[in-house]
C-alpha cells in the first residue's frame, strides 16, 4: 500500500513542480522586463530558452513519449476534440455569463508590442509545460498504478485546481475537465505526447488571438453572457460535428500501446 501511494504521489508532485517552477520563473522574467524596459519585450528569449531546455532535459531523463510518432489521424482527433470542447466551453461560459479578456500584463506602462509578445508567448509556455508535466511526467507514471479513467479524472481534477485561482478559469469547470480527459485519452491511446501537445498549443494561441482581436477591433472583452442564440446554436452544431468526426477517427486510430516497453 505504501509503495502504491508513493508511486502515485511522486509523479504528481514531479509534474506539478515541472509546471510551476519554470512558469513562475517565466512570469518573473516578464515582471523584470516590464520594470526595466517596458517598451522593449526581451523576456521571450530567456523564458522560451528556459522552457525548451527544461523540456529537452525531461525528455532525455524520463519516458515522456515526446519522441514517439503519431499518425495524421491522431492529430486530427486531438484537434477535432479540442474544437468540440471549446464549443462546449462557449455554452458553459454563456451559462455562467462570463466576460473573458485576452491575456495581458497588468501594467499600463508596457508597450503594445510587449502586450502582444505576452499574449503569444505565455500561453505557448503554459501549454508546453502543462503537457510535459501532466501528460508526460504525471500520466506516464500513473498509468502503471491506476486504471485508465480514474487516472485521467485525477489528472483532470488536479489541472482544474491549478486554474482555480483565476475566477474566469474557475467558471469553466466542464471545459477544463473535458479537455484534460480528451488530451489524456489520446496520449494513452497512441503512447505519444505529440497530438495533445499540438492541440494544446493550437488552442492556447488561437483563443487569445481571437480575444485580442475582439478587444482591438470588436466590442472589447468577449461577453459570452450576451451571445445571441444564433451564435450559441452555431457553436453547438459545429461542436457536435467535430465531436462526431473525432469519434469516427477514434475507431481508425492505430494504437502504439502494445509496443511500448514497460
Amino acid at each position: 500500500m505504501l509503495g502504491k501511494i508513493r508511486a502515485t504521489a511522486l509523479p504528481i508532485l514531479g509534474g506539478l513542480a515541472f509546471f510551476s517552477i519554470p512558469m513562475g520563473i517565466s512570469q518573473g522574467l516578464v515582471a523584470w522586463n516590464a520594470a526595466i524596459s517596458p517598451t522593449v519585450p526581451w523576456f521571450p528569449v530567456p523564458a522560451l530558452g528556459l522552457v525548451l531546455a527544461a523540456s529537452w532535459w525531461v525528455n532525455r531523463r524520463w519516458p515522456v513519449r515526446l519522441g514517439r510518432p503519431a499518425g495524421a489521424r491522431a492529430y486530427a482527433y486531438a484537434l477535432l476534440m479540442t474544437y468540440a470542447v471549446v464549443c462546449l466551453g462557449v455554452l458553459e461560459a454563456r451559462l455562467n455569463e462570463l466576460t473573458l479578456p485576452a491575456p495581458a500584463w497588468p501594467d499600463e506602462a508596457v508597450s503594445a508590442g510587449f502586450q502582444l509578445a505576452f499574449l503569444l508567448v505565455l500561453p505557448f509556455i503554459a501549454s508546453v509545460l502543462a503537457e510535459f508535466g501532466f501528460r508526460g511526467l504525471m500520466q506516464t507514471a500513473l498509468e502503471k498504478v491506476l486504471p485508465l479513467w480514474p487516472m485521467l479524472l485525477l489528472i483532470a481534477a488536479i489541472n482544474y485546481l491549478m486554474h482555480f485561482f483565476d475566477p474566469n478559469q474557475a467558471g469553466q469547470f466542464v471545459r477544463l475537465i473535458t479537455l484534460n480527459l480528451a488530451w489524456g485519452y489520446i496520449t494513452w491511446r497512441t503512447r505519444s505526447l505529440r497530438p495533445a501537445l499540438v492541440a494544446h498549443v493550437a488552442m492556447n494561441i488561437a483563443v487569445p488571438v481571437l480575444q485580442y482581436g475582439s478587444e482591438q477591433y470588436g466590442r472589447g472583452p468577449v461577453p459570452f453572457g450576451e451571445f445571441p442564440g444564433s451564435a450559441l446554436l452555431g457553436a453547438a452544431l459545429t461542436g457536435v460535428i467535430a465531436l462526431a468526426a473525432a469519434l469516427f477517427l477514434n475507431g481508425q486510430l492505430a494504437s502504439n500501446r502494445d509496443s511500448e516497453p514497460r
